[in-house]
């Protein structure tokens, strides 16, 4: 059976159910959402960083990265990740091994709840709470 396209199901929705079903990918609420970085592959599994400001960089251990990772494979200030007005960007910052996501190279990558980003053997998921 074919799958429908998200397209095809908003037709079959009234207007507001469709409204309702659509994902709000981007529309923060009032308030700053909580991104939560948590390793769940590599040498530092299980850590986690909240991010406190803006934008948080991540590298190895002995740079100046607010997330420093037991990574030889990764640069010392590899990537960062920014909460934006358009929700949570991440950046390469010129890494000598790159940044990928869904295994596939980038340089500034959009992100949502529970995604999940490589760099070096290094693998993070993304959690992002909203408060109203």
């Amino acid at each position: 059976m074919r799958e429908k396209r998200q397209d095809e199901l908003e037709d079959e929705l009234p207007g507001e159910q469709a409204e309702e079903w659509r994902p709000q990918r981007y529309a923060w609420p009032d308030s700053t959402p909580t991104v939560t970085l948590c390793i769940t592959r590599g040498r530092s599994v299980g850590k986690t960083h909240q991010l406190t400001k803006q934008r948080a960089s991540i590298g190895s251990i002995g740079g100046n990265a607010d997330m420093q990772i037991d990574d030889p494979e990764t640069s010392a200030l590899h990537c960062a990740v920014a909460i934006t007005d358009n929700g949570v960007r991440l950046y390469d910052l010129d890494s000598v091994n790159g940044t990928y996501v869904d295994d596939v190279p980038v340089q500034v990558a959009d992100l949502e709840e529970l995604s999940t980003f490589r760099i070096g053997s290094t693998e993070f998921v993304v959690w992002i709470a909203v408060t109203t």
